[in-house]
């Protein structure tokens, strides 16, 4: 299977429950600065965008959820460095009522963290469905929502249309989970992208996708 094959059916797959609205062929132009100094010039929208993602709005368009993801490194919660080692620990002990807990929280605290969303998503299968899943559909439209967003900001697989992300765990969760590649041979700076060569399971073919995780450098530039 070709990578743009690939890349094509894990965002029908996404679209066919996203609330996003996107058609199949549809890209969005994100400029992430221009949405930063939206963010900080009209805070009160921000908020009630984020309140309705929050909510899993499923009537949120394309436009609203990329304004929620990437503006969300305006605000001063912004911290894609932030781990959460508690939960870690909790699945290593198999604890994982625990950890699905601790998850809930950790998404209250990064609301737009894929590796923290998707972390929910992979509990699922070892807790009981009873109580949990309201919270379990919330998360999983929320993650569907974020990742169709991201894979629609580019291509990945020219320079010119590389996909967005505003953290190196959110690149990795596309890279590993949803076009669940086989290896991560390695990855070099073509200017400001990540050029991440790769593998799939179906053959050792390699190919390169292109992400612009620029906004996670430069937090890291201010905050050594």
């Amino acid at each position: 299977m070709k990578l743009k094959e690939k890349i094509l059916i894990a965002l029908l797959t996404l679209f066919a429950f996203n609330g996003a609205h996107a058609q199949e062929n549809e890209r969005i132009d994100v400029d992430i600065n221009l949405i930063k100094v939206n963010v900080t010039m009209n805070p009160e929208h921000y908020r009630q965008l984020m309140d309705r993602y929050l909510k899993a709005d499923t009537t949120l368009r394309i436009d609203e959820v990329a304004t929620v993801y990437y503006g969300y490194a305006a605000t001063p919660d912004y911290a894609p460095d932030l781990t959460f080692p508690e939960i870690d620990e909790a699945i290593s002990l198999e604890n994982y009522e625990k950890a699905y807990r601790l998850s809930l929280a950790a998404a209250k605290e990064a609301p737009v963290s894929l590796p923290v969303l998707i972390n929910v998503i992979k509990l699922m299968p070892h807790i009981d469905l009873k109580g949990n899943l309201d919270s379990y559909l919330n998360i999983r439209q929320r993650l569907e929502m974020l990742i169709g967003t991201i894979l629609a900001s580019g291509t990945g697989i020219r320079r010119e249309l590389p996909f967005k992300v505003i953290s190196e765990g959110d690149m990795m969760v596309i890279l590993k989970d949803i076009l669940e590649v086989k290896e991560i041979i390695g990855s070099s700076k073509i200017g400001n992208l990540d050029a991440v060569k790769i593998t799939f399971p179906t053959n050792s073919r390699e190919h390169i996708l292109y992400f612009d995780n620029t906004t996670h450098e430069q937090y890291r530039q201010h905050n050594p």
